[in-house]
């Protein structure tokens, strides 16, 4: 038995398929891993924690993403092997990679310098190549799933996300840990590759520092600092932090390819990580389409059923946002019209607002008035939302009518510029409703705001977005 596993437990199956099980190797949110043996070899056999269901097109749909990461070249990769989920336990068998994770290894040993950590910046870069180029999404690439071999780094468990996805083996909201997650992960939006490109990133800033790049404390606090802050890179440096850099930008157009990522960390010619970065600064506001936002759950997500427990569970909200630049500098009347200071006429604005400089405290003119429009929730359903902001006050008024729930927004930060966060509170109908979360606008023009909420709790996250339009 190796160091890290540890004995079958009660009830443990022995068997699984042709595979004899002989010890746990780890538990996570898809299910056990046992080390098993077939024939002589060992490998790794993850159950997974519930069944597909009864209806065949999860189970033929399971298997056809399977059969796509069995694609992946076997380099700095643990391969998938086989996989059964005829039966009422269904099954992966991967290639059996006798080291611990990356996580166990910083958080028992310390981080990870000099050559030790470009060669798992290679190795990692390499595998995630190897995935993208067989068509494959891994969905939840962290230290976790990065295992330190004998023969150098491996990822795991590629493939296995978008497999799950869909069936009933999953709960609703987006795959991913939080502390890993793309920004369009935390929105609920469908993963592409540059996802993985980021979590990737994110697990190189752990790697060298010990901690994930925007926390690893509540989600709300997570989601936050992913949708708003830049990445703390702390000690990285050199051409691993304008790499990692470059991958944490947060719109996913702007970064780098995996590809792309190899190429430069192996010093061939590449886009230049720094203009990337910086190119990804200035598009990061711009609002994607609604997509596929994923999860079931309503918005505002209800409270929690009474009677479980005895005391009422709080659904913790995650904050979320798109983080806006202005795309083109607003001109002077622009700014003097924002400010109020049109010294042109007779002191009549005849301009539309338009955000340019901090307004100070309290809301700006361009956002101030009453706004209402269509938000789509996580599960494609279209819900009103009534928004009344008042210049120069630092709360507002939020109105759900089709939820019956209604409270105050609170200015979180300046007034001014193209975006504003709003802290949600909910005063009325809360038995109905989350009571906390975070709200962004996104100025469009002078009748149009773009509106984003995630709402979550525990691991999961919502996300929602639409048009709010001016109506006085």
């Amino acid at each position: 038995m190796t160091a890290a596993a540890e004995a079958l437990r009660s009830g443990d199956p022995e068997y699984l398929g042709r595979y004899r099980l002989i010890a746990r190797l780890g538990e996570g949110g898809q299910g056990i891993v046992f080390l098993g043996e077939d024939d002589g070899t060992q490998v790794a056999v993850k159950l997974l924690r519930s069944g597909l269901g009864s209806d065949p097109e999860p189970r033929a749909r399971f298997m056809r993403e399977l059969a796509t990461a069995k694609r992946v070249a076997q380099f700095c990769t643990a391969a998938v092997l086989d996989a059964d989920v005829a039966g009422d336990q269904p099954y992966i068998v991967s290639e059996y990679v006798n080291g611990p994770s990356l996580k166990h290894v910083v958080s028992t040993d310390g981080v990870r310098r000099g050559g030790a950590l470009v060669r798992l910046a290679v190795g990692t870069a390499t595998a995630l190549v190897a995935i993208h180029e067989a068509g494959v999404v891994h969905r939840d690439f962290k230290p976790h799933n990065v295992l330190l071999g004998p023969d150098g780094p491996r990822v795991i468990d590629f493939g296995i996300a978008r497999a799950l996805d869909g069936t009933s083996a999953t709960t609703s909201g987006p795959m991913g840990t939080p502390s890993y997650m793309a920004p369009e992960q935390v929105l609920g939006e469908r993963a592409g590759p540059p996802a993985d490109v980021f979590s990737w990133a994110a697990t190189l800033v752990f790697a060298a520092t010990g901690r994930p790049p925007f926390g690893d404390d509540t989600m709300m606090a997570v989601a936050t600092r992913i949708m708003h802050e830049e990445p703390d890179l702390g000690s990285l440096d050199g051409k691993l932090r304008e790499v990692a850099q470059a991958c944490l930008v947060k719109d996913p157009s702007a970064r780098p390819t995996a590809n792309e990522v190899l190429g430069r960390l192996l010093g061939h010619t590449q886009p230049d990580a720094t203009a990337l970065a910086a190119e990804g600064s200035d598009a990061a506001a711009r609002p994607s389409d609604t997509g596929d936002l994923g999860g079931t759950r309503s918005f505002p997500p209800p409270a929690p059923p009474a009677g479980l427990g005895g005391k009422k569970r709080r659904n913790v909200v995650a904050v979320v946002a798109g983080v806006a630049v202005a795309a083109v500098a607003a001109t002077a009347i622009s700014i003097m019209a924002l400010n109020g200071d049109d010294k042109g006429g007779a002191g009549q604005n005849t301009v539309s607002p338009s955000p340019g400089r901090p307004h100070g405290k309290g809301f700006s003119r361009a956002f101030a008035g009453e706004w209402a429009g269509t938000v789509i929730q996580s599960d494609g359903k279209a819900l009103k939302a009534v928004l009344t902001l008042k210049e120069g006050k630092l709360k507002g008024h939020i109105n759900y009518p089709l939820q019956r729930c209604s409270g105050m927004e609170k200015l979180l930060g300046a007034g001014g510029g193209p975006t504003l966060s709003m802290k949600e509170e909910i005063t009325q109908g809360a038995d109905h409703c989350v009571d906390t979360g975070t709200v962004t606008l996104t100025w469009q023009n002078a009748d149009t705001l773009f509106f984003t909420y995630v709402g979550g709790e525990k691991t999961r996250t919502y996300g929602v977005k639409g048009e709010l339009t001016r109506t006085r």
